[in-house]
């Protein structure tokens, strides 16, 4: 558990990777879970995950960088962020199902070259929710779980060029 601004595990250097087995719960602004600084980053996450109160669970500062989320998302609450990426060819492949509720982004990428890949039950509940995030120029966002986006949220938002969307089931309330 991070909360109160620390931090679970903090890396400087290229070519870090994390396997993260166990739950992982993060609450309070400035506090995560795991936080990587350098390229070709790789962070696999099998637990659940809970990010609340201005929290973020995984957070890769480089290029190159991959997370692998297999277990259960759950983020809520303004300026909580489940997995954030800042770099180019960031890779967020979410095979475990997605909860967004309050404010939160579940998946945030900023950078050119992104790539999200969920595969898992996205659920997006309230406005200024957002599911997937990505600003960057050559974005590929391929939604093949079921997707319930209601209450103002939104699903999937790209800011960028040349990006590429697929949504395979979606359920708008």
């Amino acid at each position: 558990m991070s909360s109160g601004g620390g931090h679970g595990i903090d890396i400087t250097g290229d070519s870090a990777t994390v396997d993260n087995k166990g739950t992982m719960t993060v609450t309070d602004p400035e506090s995560m879970g795991i936080q990587i600084d350098g390229d070709k980053a790789i962070v696999n996450n099998e637990g659940e995950s809970t990010i609340t109160n201005g929290g973020t669970g995984t957070q890769i500062n480089g290029d190159d960088a991959t997370a692998n989320n297999n277990g259960k998302t759950t983020v809520d609450g303004k300026d909580s962020t489940g997995t954030e990426i800042n770099g180019n060819n960031g890779k967020v492949i979410q095979d475990g199902d997605l909860d967004v509720s309050g404010g939160g982004h579940g998946i945030d990428i900023t950078g050119d070259s992104a790539t999200v890949d969920n595969k898992g039950t996205m659920t997006v509940t309230d406005p200024e929710s957002i599911g997937i995030q990505v600003d960057g120029d050559q974005a590929v966002v391929n939604n093949e779980g079921e997707s319930a986006i209601t209450n103002g949220g939104t699903g999937t938002q790209i800011n960028g060029d040349d990006a590429t969307g697929k949504q395979q089931r979606q359920n708008h309330r």
